[in-house]
């Protein structure tokens, strides 16, 4: 199995034809044909079924899609970091949930492309567990996370805000006419939970409720869906503050009270040798948490 078969093989699963992906990649039509079932050899069985009107994955095929797409981005990544023209320049990889400390992050990043304009930002948007399988997988140089989080295996820094939790919801009803809810009262609201929230022992105890006792109308993974269902009036979203602006629009964010806030870390894999580009934003985010 190689890189550049694993590559046609995703063009042919995107164009669903080996004809049109043979086009696209300005090859024949038979040595893309080989290719494909060079690498349906290697691996065993079939990836495409095929038929008059086209291909579509098999199951194994799926398996190998989702796979091929992370090693193909690491081999990418790999690639530009060590084959750069400059000392430093490449590409920066940073995976974070939705919160507002992540501007600390994009700040220093303003300053090292002032420095080193080459150097280029792939920022990926995920909650906290999809952004630590990336990290760990090494398709991600740093992850912008949300405590609670097992620091032992991970290099951090402590990002300088703190993140305020509350209910994202109408200005219209009951609970967005109030300065703050108490946190006892979340169990009689019908509640839009992250899909972490939902299963996080450790928020439901610095809540002092359990979320597994509330009426959970839907659940979520960012945010900004979230919010088209708190609009319609489904529900209310356990959220943290900024995430969403709610200014001029009919929506509110009403902290909790007592007030509940979570730190949030820039972390790394522990022991791992970072590219020059990660070691450079690495040294300028210091600078300026030292300056400040």
């Amino acid at each position: 199995m190689e890189l550049q078969q694993l590559r046609y093989f995703l063009a042919v699963a995107s164009e669903k034809n080996i004809t049109r992906a043979a086009e696209h990649l300005r090859l024949s039509q038979p040595a893309l044909s080989r290719q494909i079932h060079q690498l349906e050899d290697s691996l065993g069985g079939p990836l495409f079924e095929r038929s008059q009107g086209g291909v579509t994955l098999t199951e194994r095929g799926y398996y190998l899609a989702e796979h091929a797409k992370e090693m193909i981005r690491l081999a990418d990544k790999i690639s530009i970091n060590l084959n750069t023209a400059t000392p430093v320049s490449g590409e920066l990889y940073i995976g974070g949930g939705e919160t507002e400390t992540l501007t600390s992050v994009i700040e220093t990043f303003r300053q090292m492309k002032q420095l080193h304009p080459d150097v280029k930002l792939r920022l990926y948007s995920g909650n906290g567990d999809d952004v630590i399988d990336k990290l760990d997988r090494g398709i991600l140089d740093f992850g912008v996370v949300i405590e609670p989080i097992n620091l032992a295996t991970y290099a951090s820094r402590e990002l300088p805000h703190v993140d305020r939790w509350g209910i994202l919801t109408r200005r219209d009803s009951l609970v967005g006419q109030k300065s703050a809810i108490e946190t006892e009262d979340l169990l009689d609201l019908p509640l839009i939970l992250s899909e972490q929230s939902l299963v996080d022992r450790h928020l439901s105890a610095r809540l002092g409720v359990d979320l597994t006792e509330a009426d959970v109308v839907a659940t979520y993974n960012l945010l900004y869906n979230a919010s088209l269902l708190v609009r319609e009036g489904v529900g209310h979203a356990l959220c943290l503050d900024g995430i969403i602006n709610t200014q001029g629009t009919e929506l509110v964010f009403v902290p909790l009270h007592p007030p509940l806030t979570s730190s949030v870390h820039l972390i790394w894999k522990s022991g791992s040798r970072l590219s020059n580009v990660a070691s450079t934003f690495l040294e300028l985010f210091d600078e300026r948490e030292t300056a400040t």
